[in-house]
């Protein structure tokens, strides 16, 4: 018969594996920054209208224009 894992054997693995999740997750969060920017109103629902138009978010449209413009600006 296969060796059964008890409930206490089974709860240190599940919490050894959670850690794991969490410290995993911590490097991930700390690689990233954020930023904030000021836009005047119009310009904001200038913003809202093409990201809407695009299926996006007004922030992950104002990312994915940075990022562009970055990757422009970097020298080769």
């Amino acid at each position: 018969m296969p060796n059964k894992e008890t409930a206490k054997q089974r709860k240190e693995r599940l919490s050894k594996r959670v850690e794991k999740i969490r410290r995993e997750a911590g490097e991930r969060l700390t690689k990233d920054a954020v930023i904030q920017c000021r836009v005047e109103i119009g310009q904001m629902d200038d913003l809202q209208e093409i990201a809407t138009a695009k299926g996006l978010s007004v922030s992950a449209l104002t990312r994915m224009w940075l990022l562009e413009r970055l990757r422009q600006e970097k020298p080769a």
